[in-house]
């Protein structure tokens, strides 16, 4: 649970250390591949959170695997593994404002190599981040990960460069989390790429294992299945702001 109390001046300690708000990430690659899945099946993973998943035509929803190598960040070099919905946001809390514009995502899952990152993300923003056996590689040909558990293969995946430039802008998000007490929290997020940045459609090999609660849920979801396409980023800045408390509990958010 996210269980940390800001310092007076906003900051947080964590293990002895002071972590500043907001925090930097100076330096990152990341690699993303977007898939359409059922709307219900999405739907049924996250109910427990009170949040709703974005519903697409077709009744579907959206779902992303991303992969990220951070090498410069306020919390440390690590890598990390993302599985995150698209959802609505439920709206403002009294004294706040959100970003009409911002890109609204449910950070589900969150495995992590290196132990600090796992403390101060489950401690200041409540992110389902656990210290996981996990490679992560980015090279000329593209992305993988492999992520591993109790000896047993729960995902690995391989993501293909892009094909088609994008254009590079910062992209505002709101990444919301909830931790085990039901508190989901609302936690504002930039990026920015100082590079070049890359689009394919497909792009995405998934290998789903067993025996681990993450494999379930992929397949829960309809996975492996084409994705809709790969986004890269080798050049990635990001911003992590203040988080806010958007409900402690559920019934709050459904209200």
């Amino acid at each position: 649970m996210a269980g940390l109390t800001a310092e007076a001046d906003g900051s947080y300690i964590v293990d002895e250390k002071r972590v500043a708000m907001p925090v930097e990430v100076r330096a990152a690659q990341q690699a993303a591949a977007t898939f359409l899945v059922r709307h219900a099946a999405a739907q049924q993973l996250i109910e427990h959170t009170g949040l709703r998943a974005t519903r697409q035509r077709g009744g579907k929803a959206i779902v992303s695997l991303a992969i990220i190598d951070y090498t410069d960040n306020d919390l440390g070099s690590y890598g990390e593994l993302a599985l995150a919905f698209v959802v609505d946001d439920p709206g403002s809390t009294a004294g706040s404002a959100t970003n009409p514009k911002a890109v609204n995502t449910l950070i589900h899952r969150l495995p992590v190599t290196e132990a600090f990152t796992c403390a101060a993300g489950r401690g200041i923003w409540g992110f389902p981040k656990w210290i996981a056996d996990l490679t992560v590689g980015f090279s000329a040909r593209g992305a993988s990960c492999a992520l591993r558990a109790d000896g047993h293969d729960v995902v690995s995946i391989t993501l293909r460069r892009g094909i088609i430039p994008l254009p590079r802008r910062p992209m505002d998000m709101n990444a919301f989390t909830c931790d085990e007490d039901g508190i989901v929290r609302r936690t504002p997020w930039s990026t920015h790429s100082r590079g070049r940045q890359t689009v394919r459609p497909g792009g995405a090999t998934v290998e789903i294992g067993y025996g681990h609660p993450m494999a379930d849920e992929l397949r829960t979801l309809g996975l492996p299945k084409r994705a809709l396409l790969t986004v890269f980023d080798d050049h990635m800045s990001a911003t992590f702001g203040v988080p806010e408390v958007v409900t402690t509990g559920r019934s709050t958010i459904l209200a």
